[in-house]
């Protein structure tokens, strides 16, 4: 369950990062931070449906 929250926290980041560079005008760091947060939630919400960590 502690890969679920350490991902579910990173996803969380790497979108807030996207979010701040949106608005700074770094399209090109957006769209990286963006993929990689989606990433890192989808990986978590799979750790999670699968039952891993219990």
């Amino acid at each position: 369950m502690c890969h679920f929250y350490f991902r579910l926290v990173f996803g969380v980041i790497w979108l807030l990062a996207a979010g701040v560079s949106f608005f700074s005008a770094a399209i090109g760091l957006c769209v990286l931070y963006t993929v990689l947060g989606i990433f890192f939630l989808l990986s978590a919400m799979r750790i999670r449906k699968n039952g891993e960590g219990k």
